[in-house]
């Protein structure tokens, strides 16, 4: 084949197939694939290979050019390779090889909280801990007047708490935080109470943290980062979801608007949609 972009392109060597076969071959045996099929330049299957269909491979002067009027017709009928290569060579595989799908199969027993575990599991909450213990630290020791309050280390199960509460939050929604721990009979939600005291949740928020401060570069900065707050989590989440999944073929991507009016750079007002203001969130 010519290097040359201004040369008609009139097709393939004979070498250049045949290195393309061999190549191709390689990568079926190694994948345990069609290791007792053999191809040849004709067409034809080897000896020994009696229920391997044919796979024809075709050279300049015979090349079958697919009715482009009626593709859905004739892909398969004229380039048969696709049906036994291309799922093979170019389906989309996970960073070790792993065939797409899910990568834990949980029993059927298993509850939406293994599942949950997946994803966010103890290596990201200790993260969430030391962070946020670090900035209480930073807190206490350069503004001692503001933050008398004894501090101590959330532990693992304290975090897990902290945060499921924060679920529970979106979905039983009131007007004030305090409300939570309310003993009022029309407002009260005793979960909450039951699952942690109202100033020590209060006190988590207050330093929780994802990242270390003085590691922040300034904008301006090559090397700032405008999620820098929560990059640490971020990327941690998303190479459990790469462990996790991985995408077939056909992947549709949307996109939906989170409502948030607070003060981040790319935050988007889109008129059009039904809610106007907030951070544009895409998947799939």
């Amino acid at each position: 084949m010519s290097d040359s972009s201004d040369e008609e392109f009139l097709g393939f060597e004979a070498d250049e197939i045949q290195q393309a076969v061999q190549r191709y071959e390689q990568i079926l045996l190694d994948q345990g694939i069609g290791d007792d099929f053999e191809f040849n330049t004709s067409g034809n299957e080897s000896e020994g290979s009696e229920t391997e269909p044919t796979i024809p491979i075709y050279n300049v002067n015979d090349q079958v050019v697919p009715d482009i009027d009626n593709v859905a017709n004739t892909w398969h009928n004229n380039f048969d390779i696709h049906e036994r290569g291309l799922p093979h060579l170019f389906a989309p595989r996970g960073p070790d090889g792993r065939a797409t799908g899910p990568a834990t199969i949980l029993a059927a027993d298993k509850g939406p909280i293994d599942f949950f575990k997946l994803f966010l599991n103890d290596i990201i909450f200790e993260h969430i801990i030391n962070e946020t213990e670090r900035y209480a630290n930073q807190q206490i020791a350069e503004n001692p007047d503001s933050n008398k309050s004894a501090w101590s280390k959330p532990s693992l199960p304290e975090i897990k708490a902290f945060i499921g509460l924060c679920f529970l939050m979106g979905i039983d929604v009131k007007p004030e935080t305090k409300l939570y721990w309310s003993t009022d009979p029309f407002m009260e939600s005793p979960i909450f109470r039951k699952t942690m005291p109202r100033n020590r949740f209060m006190q988590v928020m207050r330093y929780l943290h994802f990242s270390d401060n003085h590691n922040a570069q300034q904008p301006g900065h090559p090397s700032y980062d405008v999620l820098y707050k929560i990059r640490n989590i971020l990327n941690m989440f998303n190479t459990s979801m790469k462990r996790e999944f991985v995408p077939t073929r056909q992947v549709s991507i949307d996109e939906c608007m989170i409502p948030f009016k607070g003060r981040v750079k790319f935050k988007q007002y889109m008129p059009a949609k039904p809610t106007k203001m907030g951070v544009l969130r895409y998947g799939h």
